[in-house]
């Protein structure tokens, strides 16, 4: 049986799984304490560069950078964290342990992501690390607005907190388990892509009236993104919807919630936006940790492309970074040449499949009347 996602919402205390279309979704609940995390009071101590591909992390028109912020509140001083995180956790030590131990429900988000397509995890964490998140976005005055606006179309409006120095330990903590190289082999193995490079991410918040306009997230070595949404008591009506612009209407809004892990791979067909926060929501918060997994893999010369690029499958993982250096490699006349020249020619006939295929032409056109 299939549910749509307004469905599961209504389902989210059952164990459910859907598959529908190119929304994968599951929910479960989880509520034993996890050695992972200590807790201060527990007993036990315990587009081919475009703008419009770039998303999150407020980016220039160079595709790069951050957007300057002003920062918001006056900083009150920061209160000890209730849990922590301990060093070496890695994300399998806190992810909820009644769906990644399920064989059948991890190949089936395999599955789905493999296909380019959402995936949904509803309680993806053990709630001792969901809530003690939940509080430290909740009680952050660090927060900066960031808002830009560019030709191409693409715009953003909302609030992050991007400075390292403003983290707060479980931020940082997060950071750093995001970061393992178990994380990464683990979120490699999950999705299919090269997660072995670098981790970034930074906590959001969107108030009334901010906003992120279409984009894909397709920019340097981004391979697979995620969000974990945190919001508690939010309600469809309040906006700030994730927007799954690949999927029929029905299916493709994400609405906010509480520890909803999504994760997508990031492509050139990972169009997806944030609406507008509605002034109902005041009072209520859409908080979210998000960031990405990046490829460490830079083509080279005497790296076997063509036969590391033989499929369609393959060249759809491609990082738009991965997509320049070759273009630098067969016109930039200071790059390393692609020898023999048989060779070259052959790279060149790939590169013309990777932009037919990653970059088609436009499908529609204006009705121009002379």
């Amino acid at each position: 049986m299939k549910y749509n996602i307004v469905t599961l919402q209504l389902l989210a205390a059952a164990a459910a799984i859907s598959n529908n279309g190119g929304v994968c979704a599951f929910t479960t609940s989880s509520t034993t304490q996890h050695p992972a995390i200590s807790s201060s009071t527990a007993q036990n101590g315990v587009r081919k560069g475009s703008v419009m591909a770039s998303g999150g992390f407020g980016k220039t028109a160079a595709g790069s950078g951050m957007s300057k912020g002003k920062k918001g509140m006056k900083k009150k001083s920061r209160k000890a964290p209730s849990y922590e995180l301990k060093s070496g956790t890695k994300i399998q030590d806190v992810l909820n342990p009644d769906i990644f131990a399920d064989p059948n429900t991890v190949e089936t988000i395999k599955t789905q992501i493999r296909n380019g397509e959402i995936c949904v995890i509803r309680n993806a964490f053990i709630p001792e690390f969901a809530n003690a998140m939940y509080e430290e976005l909740d009680d952050t005055d660090a927060w900066s607005k960031n808002e830009d606006y560019f030709n191409d179309g693409y715009g953003f409006k909302h609030n992050n907190v991007y400075s390292k120095s403003d983290f707060s330990p479980l931020f940082l903590q997060a950071n750093e388990m995001f970061e393992t190289e178990e994380t990464k082999e683990f979120m490699s193995e999950l999705t299919g892509r090269d997660c072995s490079g670098e981790s970034v991410g930074a906590p959001s918040y969107y108030e009334v009236g901010d906003h992120s306009l279409p984009h894909t997230d397709h920019v340097g070595q981004r391979s697979v993104a995620y969000i974990w949404h945190l919001s508690k008591t939010w309600k469809a009506e309040y906006g700030g919807g994730l927007y799954w612009a690949p999927e029929p209407l029905a299916n493709a809004y994400l609405h906010a919630s509480f520890n909803t892990l999504v994760l997508f791979s990031v492509t050139p067909f990972s169009s997806h936006f944030v609406t507008s926060v509605s002034p109902k929501s005041k009072g209520n918060k859409r908080l979210a940790y998000n960031g990405w997994w990046h490829s460490s893999w830079v083509p080279k010369p005497t790296d076997p492309i063509e036969e590391m690029l033989a499929s369609p499958e393959q060249r759809l993982t491609l990082t738009h970074a991965q997509i320049q250096s070759i273009n630098d490699m067969l016109d930039d006349p200071w790059a390393p040449r692609i020898q023999p020249p048989e060779r070259h020619e052959a790279v060149v006939d790939l590169r013309r499949n990777i932009m037919e295929e990653l970059y088609p032409e436009a499908k529609y056109s204006p009705v121009v009347l002379n």
